[in-house]
């Protein structure tokens, strides 16, 4: 089964597979601080290579139902990220630990789904969000109507993404989970289908952020984007410039459908201060947080990295309504006005500098 929605794949595991999840659970591990981590943590001490290599290919062999309860979630490109699953809770918001045998008994059934992107560099771009409402909609077409997702009160992004996908809580049991010596609630969300389909109409929605390695295709998300960007990007020779250092710098990109939408690229200006060095968005997806996720990526970036402090030069406010638009977004994610330097560019283009610290 291979199961296709904007720029994700949901598909069977393949004995391919097997060599990520071992990567997953001996040397990438940072997926298991989040995922119910009083037990996986746990699980990684004694995992046994060899021995889920056996018990996945004894999984890969055996027949598959009708309607799945897991698969493998992939990048449209063929990138393995992780996994979706879900599994049937009670009344009391329980684990199941045997599922209804019919089809009409676990059509009835309460499920709670879930998902794992174990590769961390691909987190806060979108993915988990068109995986998850890949796998509610496969449910939902199957008759799986009574559809709930479980996380802890720790797990901020997993509330985050449950909420955005018109998940509403459910059932909170305070207390239950005991994370790195603290206490935590257990928290069931039950998915509200009106929420659920606005937030597929968005069009921030269909796009997705991933990192990008390649000078050249860097060099032509670059070109296309900022092409399609005239009242922020006007001039040939800076435009040019822009798309040429961006080949060296590291580099996201948003892509919907397989086509780039947007991009950043970060510049290290000194030993600890980077800068957003280019970023663009195509009109018609401003303010639909492809911008913000964007800018969570490189954020991400310069925190791993050691980095404490990030800035961008814009344009002064008040000159240009454009421009104003640019310095109310990055104000919205946390930059404070420096200084302006108005003859750094040229008169008609005094320079604001921005700064925020790098928590």
């Amino acid at each position: 089964m291979k199961l296709k929605y904007q720029n994700i794949v949901l598909r069977d595991m393949e004995e391919r597979d097997i060599d990520d999840e071992i990567r997953w659970n001996t040397v990438q591990t940072e997926w298991a601080l989040w995922d119910a981590p009083w037990e996986t943590e746990e699980e990684l001490k004694t995992f046994d290579p060899e021995a889920h290599r056996q018990k996945e290919l004894g999984w890969i062999a055996k027949p598959r139902p009708d309607h799945r309860l897991c698969l493998e979630l992939d990048t449209a490109d063929g990138i393995h990220l992780g996994a979706v699953n879900s599994y049937c809770i009670d009344e009391d918001c329980s684990w199941l630990e045997k599922a209804p045998d019919t089809e009409t008994e676990r059509r009835a059934a309460r499920w709670a789904v879930g998902l794992d992107i174990c590769e961390s560099a691909y987190w806060n771009g979108g993915w988990g969000a068109q995986a998850l409402a890949a796998f509610i909609r496969y449910h939902l077409d199957g008759g799986y109507t009574q559809l709930y997702t479980q996380t802890w009160s720790g797990n901020l992004r997993m509330i985050a993404l449950a909420e955005k996908l018109g998940f509403r809580e459910y059932r909170r049991k305070a207390g239950i989970r005991q994370v790195r010596g603290k206490r935590y609630d257990g928290l069931t969300f039950r998915l509200d289908r009106a929420a659920f389909e606005a937030y597929c109409a968005r069009p921030g929605a269909a796009a997705c952020i991933r990192p990008v390695d390649g000078p050249e295709e860097k060099e032509a998300i670059a070109a296309s984007v900022l092409a399609g960007l005239p009242d922020w990007f006007g001039l040939p020779e800076s435009t040019a410039e822009y798309i040429r250092v961006s080949r060296g710098l590291p580099f996201w990109a948003a892509v919907a459908d397989g086509k780039a939408v947007g991009f950043a690229a970060l510049k290290q200006t000194a030993s600890r201060t980077a800068e957003i060095y280019v970023m663009g968005v195509l009109p018609g997806l401003h303010r639909s947080g492809v911008g913000r996720r964007l800018f969570q990526a490189l954020y991400r970036h310069a925190r791993e990295r050691g980095y404490a402090f990030l800035q961008v030069k814009t344009v002064q406010e008040g000159r240009y309504p454009e421009y104003d638009r640019t310095n109310a977004f990055y104000r919205a994610v946390g930059f404070t006005e420096l200084e302006c330097f108005p003859s750094l560019w040229d008169q008609w283009n005094p320079c604001q500098v921005l700064v925020m610290a790098v928590d």
